[in-house]
Protein backbone atom coordinates (compact mmCIF):
# COMPACT_ATOMS: atom_id res chain seq x y z
CA UNK A 1 0.00 0.00 0.00
CA UNK A 2 1.48 3.62 -0.77
CA UNK A 3 1.38 5.64 2.01
CA UNK A 4 1.89 9.62 1.66
CA UNK A 5 4.32 11.22 4.31
CA UNK A 6 3.42 14.81 5.58
CA UNK A 7 4.61 17.34 8.21
CA UNK A 8 0.99 18.24 10.40
CA UNK A 9 0.78 21.83 8.91
CA UNK A 10 -2.49 23.22 10.34
CA UNK A 11 -4.23 22.84 13.72
CA UNK A 12 -6.99 20.60 12.04
CA UNK A 13 -3.90 17.87 11.76
CA UNK A 14 -3.43 17.78 15.69
CA UNK A 15 -6.73 16.97 16.39
CA UNK A 16 -7.29 14.09 14.02
CA UNK A 17 -3.50 12.75 15.52
CA UNK A 18 -5.40 12.62 19.08
CA UNK A 19 -8.56 10.57 17.22
CA UNK A 20 -6.07 8.24 15.82
CA UNK A 21 -4.34 7.78 19.15
CA UNK A 22 -7.73 7.28 20.93
CA UNK A 23 -8.76 4.84 17.85
CA UNK A 24 -5.68 2.93 18.99
CA UNK A 25 -5.10 3.02 22.32
CA UNK A 26 -8.52 0.82 22.16
CA UNK A 27 -7.35 -1.85 19.26
CA UNK A 28 -4.61 -2.47 21.99
CA UNK A 29 -6.68 -3.48 24.50
CA UNK A 30 -6.26 -0.12 26.54
CA UNK A 31 -3.00 -0.86 27.16
CA UNK A 32 -0.19 1.94 26.53
CA UNK A 33 1.45 0.34 23.57
CA UNK A 34 0.42 3.81 21.96
CA UNK A 35 0.21 6.81 24.38
CA UNK A 36 -2.76 7.69 26.23
CA UNK A 37 -4.44 10.64 24.58
CA UNK A 38 -3.49 12.93 27.55
CA UNK A 39 0.26 12.50 27.40
CA UNK A 40 -0.11 14.12 24.03
CA UNK A 41 -1.94 16.90 25.45
CA UNK A 42 0.84 17.16 27.88
CA UNK A 43 3.12 17.07 25.40
CA UNK A 44 1.58 19.91 23.84
CA UNK A 45 0.32 22.30 26.23
CA UNK A 46 3.40 21.72 28.74
CA UNK A 47 6.43 20.41 27.40
CA UNK A 48 5.93 22.87 24.11
CA UNK A 49 4.08 25.53 25.50
CA UNK A 50 5.99 26.11 29.03
CA UNK A 51 9.39 23.92 28.55
CA UNK A 52 9.91 24.54 24.62
CA UNK A 53 11.39 21.36 24.28
CA UNK A 54 10.48 20.86 20.82
CA UNK A 55 9.47 23.84 18.20
CA UNK A 56 5.51 24.09 17.48
CA UNK A 57 3.95 20.48 16.92
CA UNK A 58 2.74 21.81 13.65
CA UNK A 59 6.86 21.91 12.88
CA UNK A 60 7.76 18.73 14.49
CA UNK A 61 4.80 15.81 14.07
CA UNK A 62 4.56 13.98 10.93
CA UNK A 63 1.68 11.86 9.83
CA UNK A 64 1.62 8.64 7.42
CA UNK A 65 -1.73 8.46 5.23
CA UNK A 66 -3.34 6.60 2.96
CA UNK A 67 -4.69 7.61 -0.39
CA UNK A 68 -8.03 8.40 1.54
CA UNK A 69 -5.96 10.24 4.38
CA UNK A 70 -6.81 8.05 6.93
CA UNK A 71 -3.84 8.23 9.06
CA UNK A 72 -1.51 4.59 9.60
CA UNK A 73 1.52 6.14 11.74
CA UNK A 74 2.83 9.56 13.40
CA UNK A 75 5.92 10.46 14.44
CA UNK A 76 6.92 13.47 16.64
CA UNK A 77 10.12 14.33 19.33
CA UNK A 78 9.16 14.36 23.16
CA UNK A 79 12.25 16.55 23.80
CA UNK A 80 15.51 17.54 22.31
CA UNK A 81 16.80 13.63 21.50
CA UNK A 82 13.48 11.37 21.91
CA UNK A 83 11.04 10.35 19.93
CA UNK A 84 7.27 8.76 20.34
CA UNK A 85 6.29 6.69 17.56
CA UNK A 86 2.43 5.40 16.58
CA UNK A 87 1.34 2.88 14.32
CA UNK A 88 -1.85 1.41 13.58
CA UNK A 89 -1.41 -2.18 14.54
CA UNK A 90 -3.40 -2.91 11.28
CA UNK A 91 -0.59 -1.16 8.92
CA UNK A 92 2.55 -2.22 11.32
CA UNK A 93 5.41 -3.55 9.26
CA UNK A 94 8.93 -3.60 8.99
CA UNK A 95 9.52 -1.67 6.06
CA UNK A 96 6.84 1.33 7.57
CA UNK A 97 9.24 1.50 10.84
CA UNK A 98 12.32 1.57 9.26
CA UNK A 99 10.98 4.71 7.17
CA UNK A 100 9.92 6.42 10.11
CA UNK A 101 13.21 5.96 12.01
CA UNK A 102 14.97 6.85 9.29
CA UNK A 103 13.13 10.20 8.94
CA UNK A 104 13.30 10.71 13.01
CA UNK A 105 17.52 10.54 12.48
CA UNK A 106 17.07 12.91 9.57
CA UNK A 107 14.90 15.51 11.40
CA UNK A 108 14.84 14.65 15.46
CA UNK A 109 18.22 13.71 15.91
CA UNK A 110 19.95 15.91 19.02
CA UNK A 111 23.95 17.30 18.72
CA UNK A 112 25.92 15.34 20.96
CA UNK A 113 30.10 15.60 21.97
CA UNK A 114 32.24 15.91 19.08
CA UNK A 115 29.67 16.47 16.74
CA UNK A 116 28.03 13.22 16.76
CA UNK A 117 24.14 12.90 16.54
CA UNK A 118 22.10 11.38 19.45
CA UNK A 119 18.47 9.84 19.50
CA UNK A 120 16.63 7.48 21.43
CA UNK A 121 13.62 5.92 21.54
CA UNK A 122 11.57 4.06 24.77
CA UNK A 123 10.23 0.06 23.66
CA UNK A 124 8.31 -2.55 25.71
CA UNK A 125 10.62 -5.70 25.99
CA UNK A 126 7.92 -7.58 24.41
CA UNK A 127 7.75 -5.67 21.48
CA UNK A 128 9.96 -7.74 19.40
CA UNK A 129 9.18 -6.22 16.26
CA UNK A 130 10.33 -2.47 17.03
CA UNK A 131 13.03 -3.77 18.92
CA UNK A 132 14.39 -5.40 15.50
CA UNK A 133 13.11 -2.59 13.79
CA UNK A 134 16.07 -0.62 16.34
CA UNK A 135 18.61 -2.70 16.25
CA UNK A 136 18.74 -3.21 12.51
CA UNK A 137 18.85 1.10 12.41
CA UNK A 138 22.12 0.65 14.78
CA UNK A 139 20.37 1.51 17.84
CA UNK A 140 21.82 -0.38 21.09
CA UNK A 141 19.65 -1.19 23.94
CA UNK A 142 20.26 0.87 27.08
CA UNK A 143 18.73 -0.77 30.76
CA UNK A 144 17.18 2.92 31.80
CA UNK A 145 13.58 1.18 32.28
CA UNK A 146 10.35 3.32 32.35
CA UNK A 147 7.88 1.94 34.92
CA UNK A 148 4.50 2.00 33.54
CA UNK A 149 1.51 1.24 36.32
CA UNK A 150 -1.91 0.83 35.64
CA UNK A 151 -5.24 -0.36 38.38
CA UNK A 152 -9.28 -0.90 36.51
CA UNK A 153 -11.36 1.35 38.84
CA UNK A 154 -13.90 -1.72 39.06
CA UNK A 155 -12.43 -3.79 41.13
CA UNK A 156 -12.12 -2.29 45.33
CA UNK A 157 -9.73 0.56 45.93
CA UNK A 158 -7.61 1.09 48.64
CA UNK A 159 -8.67 2.67 52.00
CA UNK A 160 -7.55 6.14 52.17
CA UNK A 161 -4.78 6.10 54.46
CA UNK A 162 -4.20 8.99 57.45
CA UNK A 163 -2.77 11.97 56.63
CA UNK A 164 -2.07 13.60 60.01
CA UNK A 165 -4.03 16.58 59.65
CA UNK A 166 -3.64 17.10 55.98
CA UNK A 167 -6.22 17.95 54.02
CA UNK A 168 -7.04 16.25 50.64
CA UNK A 169 -9.20 17.93 48.03
CA UNK A 170 -9.74 19.46 44.96
CA UNK A 171 -7.67 22.37 42.97
CA UNK A 172 -8.96 26.00 44.13
CA UNK A 173 -9.68 28.91 42.16
CA UNK A 174 -6.98 30.84 40.06
CA UNK A 175 -6.08 32.58 43.86
CA UNK A 176 -4.17 29.37 44.46
CA UNK A 177 -1.87 29.22 41.09
CA UNK A 178 1.04 30.78 43.08
CA UNK A 179 0.94 28.32 45.84
CA UNK A 180 0.42 25.41 43.62
CA UNK A 181 3.39 27.22 41.57
CA UNK A 182 5.27 27.56 44.60
CA UNK A 183 4.41 23.26 46.05
CA UNK A 184 5.70 22.55 42.33
CA UNK A 185 9.06 24.03 42.95
CA UNK A 186 9.35 22.38 46.14
CA UNK A 187 8.90 19.27 44.24
CA UNK A 188 11.15 19.26 41.11
CA UNK A 189 13.46 21.77 42.22
CA UNK A 190 14.18 20.84 46.57
CA UNK A 191 17.62 20.90 45.71
CA UNK A 192 18.05 24.31 44.50
CA UNK A 193 17.67 27.64 46.72
CA UNK A 194 14.66 29.39 47.27
CA UNK A 195 15.78 32.02 45.67
CA UNK A 196 16.32 30.82 42.48
CA UNK A 197 12.36 30.94 41.66
CA UNK A 198 10.80 33.03 39.96
CA UNK A 199 7.70 33.29 41.02
CA UNK A 200 6.09 32.95 37.44
CA UNK A 201 2.63 30.97 37.86
CA UNK A 202 1.57 31.36 34.04
CA UNK A 203 3.38 28.09 32.83
CA UNK A 204 0.37 26.40 35.19
CA UNK A 205 -2.75 27.78 33.33
CA UNK A 206 -0.82 26.44 30.07
CA UNK A 207 -1.96 22.96 31.63
CA UNK A 208 -5.33 24.32 32.80
CA UNK A 209 -5.77 25.03 29.09
CA UNK A 210 -5.30 20.93 28.02
CA UNK A 211 -8.67 19.83 26.50
CA UNK A 212 -9.12 16.50 29.43
CA UNK A 213 -8.04 19.25 32.01
CA UNK A 214 -10.62 19.45 35.08
CA UNK A 215 -10.25 20.97 38.67
CA UNK A 216 -11.95 17.87 40.15
CA UNK A 217 -8.98 15.94 38.86
CA UNK A 218 -6.47 18.02 40.09
CA UNK A 219 -6.37 16.86 43.31
CA UNK A 220 -3.86 18.65 46.33
CA UNK A 221 -2.95 17.87 49.79
CA UNK A 222 -3.14 20.90 52.28
CA UNK A 223 -0.67 21.42 55.03
CA UNK A 224 -2.21 22.45 58.52
CA UNK A 225 -0.77 25.88 58.13
CA UNK A 226 -2.64 25.97 54.91
CA UNK A 227 0.69 25.33 52.57
CA UNK A 228 -0.10 22.96 49.49
CA UNK A 229 2.08 20.23 50.22
CA UNK A 230 1.70 17.58 47.11
CA UNK A 231 -0.30 17.21 43.74
CA UNK A 232 -2.04 14.61 41.78
CA UNK A 233 -2.85 16.15 38.42
CA UNK A 234 -4.68 13.71 36.38
CA UNK A 235 -6.98 13.84 32.71
CA UNK A 236 -10.15 11.50 31.87
CA UNK A 237 -10.57 10.70 28.84
CA UNK A 238 -14.04 9.54 28.42
CA UNK A 239 -14.31 8.37 24.62
CA UNK A 240 -11.83 5.28 26.44
CA UNK A 241 -13.06 5.44 29.99
CA UNK A 242 -9.19 5.49 30.91
CA UNK A 243 -7.11 8.21 32.51
CA UNK A 244 -3.57 9.13 33.01
CA UNK A 245 -1.82 10.92 35.98
CA UNK A 246 0.27 13.55 34.11
CA UNK A 247 2.04 15.18 36.96
CA UNK A 248 2.18 13.95 40.69
CA UNK A 249 4.52 14.90 43.31
CA UNK A 250 4.67 16.02 47.58
CA UNK A 251 7.05 19.06 48.52
CA UNK A 252 10.18 18.36 49.86
CA UNK A 253 9.34 19.00 53.65
CA UNK A 254 6.26 17.07 53.47
CA UNK A 255 7.26 13.91 52.38
CA UNK A 256 6.74 10.72 54.44
CA UNK A 257 3.18 11.46 55.49
CA UNK A 258 1.09 9.20 52.68
CA UNK A 259 0.03 11.89 50.62
CA UNK A 260 1.09 10.57 47.67
CA UNK A 261 -0.72 7.39 48.45
CA UNK A 262 -3.58 9.81 49.64
CA UNK A 263 -3.61 11.71 46.59
CA UNK A 264 -3.74 8.74 44.13
CA UNK A 265 -6.66 7.39 45.43
CA UNK A 266 -8.77 10.36 46.09
CA UNK A 267 -8.55 10.87 42.28
CA UNK A 268 -9.33 7.55 41.42
CA UNK A 269 -12.11 7.71 43.59
CA UNK A 270 -13.75 10.98 41.33
CA UNK A 271 -12.50 8.98 38.08
CA UNK A 272 -14.49 6.02 39.28
CA UNK A 273 -17.45 8.34 39.82
CA UNK A 274 -17.15 9.81 36.68
CA UNK A 275 -17.39 6.42 34.34
CA UNK A 276 -13.65 5.91 34.31
CA UNK A 277 -12.49 2.17 34.72
CA UNK A 278 -9.03 2.36 34.40
CA UNK A 279 -6.50 4.96 34.77
CA UNK A 280 -2.15 4.96 34.10
CA UNK A 281 0.68 6.43 35.19
CA UNK A 282 4.59 6.49 34.69
CA UNK A 283 7.16 6.50 37.29
CA UNK A 284 11.14 6.14 36.72
CA UNK A 285 11.90 6.71 40.72
CA UNK A 286 12.23 4.23 42.98
CA UNK A 287 10.19 6.47 45.57
CA UNK A 288 7.16 6.91 43.24
CA UNK A 289 7.72 3.54 42.32
CA UNK A 290 7.41 2.19 45.81
CA UNK A 291 3.81 4.35 46.19
CA UNK A 292 2.96 3.35 43.52
CA UNK A 293 3.38 -0.74 44.12
CA UNK A 294 0.87 -0.02 47.15
CA UNK A 295 -2.28 1.82 44.97
CA UNK A 296 -1.75 0.48 41.61
CA UNK A 297 -3.04 -3.04 40.26
CA UNK A 298 0.00 -3.92 37.61
CA UNK A 299 3.05 -2.62 35.84
CA UNK A 300 5.48 -3.05 32.88
CA UNK A 301 8.87 -1.56 32.20
CA UNK A 302 9.85 -0.08 28.95
CA UNK A 303 13.80 0.31 28.12
CA UNK A 304 15.34 3.22 25.72
CA UNK A 305 17.05 2.39 23.03
CA UNK A 306 19.40 4.72 21.94
CA UNK A 307 21.88 5.31 18.49
CA UNK A 308 24.66 7.68 18.75
CA UNK A 309 26.48 8.36 15.50
CA UNK A 310 28.74 10.60 13.31
CA UNK A 311 27.21 12.39 10.28
CA UNK A 312 28.34 11.47 6.99
CA UNK A 313 29.55 14.62 5.48
CA UNK A 314 29.85 13.44 2.17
Amino acid sequence: MKLTLRTCDKEDDFWRVRNFLREIFLLSDRLEFSAHVALLDHWRWHYIETCHETAPFDQVTSIWETADRQIVAALHPICHDEICMYVHPRFRTSALEDEMIAYAEECHADSFEGGKQILYATVFPEDTQRRQTLTRCGFEYRRARDFYWWRDLDITLPDMPSTLGYEIRSMGTEAELPARSWCSWRVFHAEEPNENYDGDYLWYKNMQSAPLYRRDLDIVAVAPNGELAGFCTISYDDYTRSAAIVLEGIAAEHRGHGLGEALTIAGMRQLKRLGCTRVFATANEESTNAMYRLVMQACRTADHWVKIWTPDKG
